[in-house]
């Protein structure tokens, strides 16, 4: 009865529908990274729920200070003497205020995902339970995160409490996820960014959290969650300092289990990665659907590149995500494909997928993702037609671009297979080395001075 008089006189409801309207404006009103490859939000539950995290950044702020505010009911009404007298004990008071917060505000996270998920199941996207721990160890945070608020309002009743704890979070949280961020020049060190609710953005549709990262932030959380509700509940000044020491422990077994670098937030998400093979080629689980698709063109690219002194033997798909600042990484006996970042392989014809093994003579681009190059994009077109005889643009991003850049390419094109046979096969066996060691210019390495 008293906790349902709470749900309905408390701030909670409102909490939860401030966490859900918020979450789904970002989502669906604005075209942030949620909506662009490699990692859309739609295609994957535990990219869903990564995502659900990384909104954080503006969701635990919400949820501290609307927390602050019910905190500072008793004090508001001046009834905080009256209460002390009562026979019944602080915590039963705190219990039933915290739970119908927690749980409301818990509540409007998990509705943020389940809106995700269905989403994903529109978009015949990967269900997969991944998302699990992602998901809860989020709602760990934000149930922490309201009886944090709760706990300050109630001892800081003060107006400017609630606003400055919300700014005072928000702050918290961007710092948190800069730490967390591999290209963001940070404030705090890497091992203090877990320390709110906030991840870093998911950089592929294949990855989750590290268990070392879930435990240390489970921990954490529930450490917090204690402290908050014991700081509300209690009311004697040793009462309130005891009650800082399950936050002291749970910082003392948190810390050493958060990642010292933030690559190491994440790893492999192990049911979207499994790897699923036609004998040398293999696609992600993920993809699964593209193995059909690509099975015939790649043993006929493979069989085209045998040819080539140490030749590769394998097709896979590329699971773990490129970095903004490096290359893909490269194998010698494996050629890569990218269905994540490259999304027009998911729809490309079997002539397209030929092309994308042997672009490179099996060898990718040793250009940072998104960038666009005419000299690697030329020296890998070219590669691909000395095995098809044709030079067509490759399925890549840039293949709209570099139309409009193909003069200098197809002039570059006429020459090379202008030379002699065992001179072109020499210069594309140099070619497929410059790939593989990411050194030299690979367009004048098959036609020297061709952009001079």
């Amino acid at each position: 009865m008293i906790f349902r008089i709470e749900l309905r006189r408390s701030i909670a409801p409102w909490a939860g529908l401030a966490v859900v309207v918020v979450a789904l404006g970002f989502l669906f009103l604005l075209s942030g990274p949620w909506w662009k490859v490699p990692a859309a939000w739609t295609d994957h539950t535990t990219t869903t729920a990564l995502w659900t995290r990384f909104l954080m950044q503006f969701l635990w702020p919400i949820v501290v200070g609307a927390g602050a505010i019910q905190g500072m009911r008793d004090s508001r009404s001046g009834v905080t003497e009256l209460l002390a007298t009562t026979p019944r004990p602080g915590w039963h008071r705190a219990a039933r205020l915290a739970g119908a917060v927690g749980a409301l505000t818990g509540l409007g996270y998990l509705v943020v995902f389940a809106v995700g998920a269905v989403e994903v199941l529109a978009h015949n996207g990967f269900f997969s339970p991944g998302f699990v721990p992602v998901l809860l160890v989020g709602l760990l945070g934000v149930v922490a995160g309201s009886w944090l608020g709760l706990a300050v309002g109630r001892l800081l009743p003060h107006p400017l409490t609630a606003p400055g704890l919300a700014v005072l979070a928000l702050v918290g949280t961007t710092l948190c996820w800069m730490s967390l961020e591999p290209d963001v020049e940070a404030v705090l060190p890497v091992r203090a960014g877990p320390l709110t609710p906030v991840l870093a953005e998911p950089r592929g549709s294949m990855v989750t959290t590290t268990g070392s990262l879930d435990i240390g932030q489970a921990v954490w959380f529930l450490a917090l969650a204690t402290t908050g509700f014991l700081l509300l509940a209690v009311n004697s000044v040793r009462a309130r300092l005891l009650s800082l020491l399950p936050l002291v422990a749970g910082a003392a077994i948190a810390v050493p289990l958060f990642p010292a670098v933030p690559e190491n937030a994440f790893t492999g998400d192990s049911f979207a990665a499994r790897k699923v093979c036609d004998g040398p080629i293999c696609v992600a689980e993920l993809h699964r659907e593209r193995l059909a698709a690509l099975a015939g063109p790649g043993r006929e690219a493979l069989a085209m590149l045998a040819k080539l002194p140490d030749p590769p033997t394998r097709i896979e798909e590329q699971i773990q995500p490129t970095t903004w600042d490096g290359p893909p990484p490269r194998d010698p006996h494996v050629v890569h494909l990218d269905f994540q970042r490259n999304d027009d392989l998911l729809t490309a014809d079997a002539s397209d997928l030929r092309l994308a093994v042997l672009s490179g003579a099996g060898v990718p681009t040793c250009e940072r993702p998104s960038t666009a190059d005419v000299s690697d994009m030329g020296g890998r077109m070219i590669a691909a037609a000395y095995f098809t005889g044709e030079l067509k643009p490759l399925p890549e991003f840039t293949r709209n671009w570099f139309r409009n850049q193909s003069a200098p390419i197809e002039a570059a094109w006429e020459k090379f297979r202008a030379l002699p046979p065992e001179v072109r096969f020499a210069r594309i066996v140099a070619l497929r080395q410059a790939l593989l060691t990411c050194q030299g210019d690979p367009l004048d390495t098959l036609v020297p001075g061709a952009l001079r």
